[in-house]
């Protein structure tokens, strides 16, 4: 393998140091990095405004309204306080006792078991 002449290394160097600096840039101006080297590098072009249709068929900015993109603001919950948690605590033991004392009435009826159906044997053909 042959090693690389200065010329090559120069190249290098320089597509490094080029990188780092868009990448640097586009950091700090939370931009696409690849879009910042090659506008450095002038590899970029403008979009230009496009025909008549497509601006025709573009929504008005000025009276187009805002759409959140992370979804409606929910309204929270608001944070109860301990006597509030105490009272919650009481009603749901309460009826937690009150179920109790119902499924004991409900077990205290006799029923009596029901006989499985019979079912015929198949037989093969």
């Amino acid at each position: 393998m042959k090693a690389p002449n200065r010329t090559s290394r120069l190249t290098l160097f320089a597509a490094i140091l080029a990188l780092a600096d868009a990448s640097a840039g586009a950091a700090l101006a939370q931009q696409n990095p690849l879009r910042a080297l090659t506008d450095k590098l002038n590899w970029s072009s403008e979009a230009g405004d496009g025909p008549d249709f497509v601006q025709q068929s573009r929504p008005d900015l000025k009276t187009m309204g805002y759409s959140p993109l992370s979804g409606e603001d929910k309204k929270r919950v608001p944070v109860r306080k301990p006597d509030e948690v105490k009272a919650d605590m009481d009603r749901l033991v309460k009826a937690r006792g009150t179920a109790n004392a119902k499924g004991k009435g409900l077990n205290a009826v006799k029923a009596e078991p029901v006989a499985p159906n019979k079912v015929a044997p198949i037989e093969d053909e």
